[in-house]
């Protein structure tokens, strides 16, 4: 391992390397030669890279002590997979599936359209979404809690100047016992903010069809 971690940079592009490959591989695969069973390999390969990915970082982590970019990266890299990683699968596996069909001279398959919302529906889409980044949210601050603890400052919060000292200086010692991880959190939470405000915004003024409205 010790190898590993010493060329962890290399090691992690071959990993997003493999992921690519195996990802191609698996739609090719189970398209072209119409192998779904052995397909399913491909795909467990690539599930076994993100396993790999996470391993290296921790062990990273265990060697030095630190939460590194090279951590965030691959915290990024997981909760893409998470989070919008399946719909953009779907997304590529439908581009390749007309693809192949296209080149086989096949019937180009039926693409499924997704529905658009408007109205309460989509105020109650956006509302889900919104409450899978919080719940994303507060579970990596559980991470950061039990990896590196609360440092001595959360003891001692004035919410009258919580906001100067957490977003008015360069570093910040809010909320944990690590530099990255606290601006990672700050950096976040106005993200997050910014997604309630925008989120509940469509509950009080709903998204209307415009063509519907045009053809009154």
């Amino acid at each position: 391992m010790d190898f590993v971690l010493n060329n962890k940079w290399l090691f992690l592009i071959l990993a997003e390397t493999v992921f690519w490959i195996s990802t191609l591989s698996f739609l090719v695969v189970r398209y072209w030669f119409n192998l779904k069973i052995l397909s399913t390999v491909f795909f467990l390969l690539f599930v076994l890279n993100d396993l790999w990915i996470a391993t290296m970082g921790y062990f990273d982590f265990m060697r030095t002590g630190e939460f590194s970019s090279y951590q965030f990266i691959i915290l990024i890299v997981i909760v893409y997979a998470l989070t919008y990683g399946r719909g953009d699968f779907q997304k590529l596996d439908g581009f390749i599936q007309r693809k192949v069909a296209k080149w086989r001279g096949l019937t180009l398959p039926e693409t499924k359209q997704k529905k658009r919302l408007y109205g309460f529906e989509h105020a109650k889409q956006e509302r889900k979404n919104m409450y899978r980044h919080i719940i994303l949210f507060f579970a990596v601050q559980l991470l950061f809690f039990f990896t590196f603890g609360f440092s001595n400052a959360v003891w001692n919060i004035q919410m009258d100047t919580l906001f100067h000292d957490w977003y008015d200086q360069v570093e910040t010692d809010l909320f944990y016992k690590n530099i990255i991880a606290n601006n990672i959190t700050r950096l976040w939470a106005l993200i997050l903010t910014i997604d309630i405000v925008v989120s509940f915004s469509y509950t009080l003024f709903l998204k209307k069809d415009k063509s519907t409205t045009h053809a009154i």
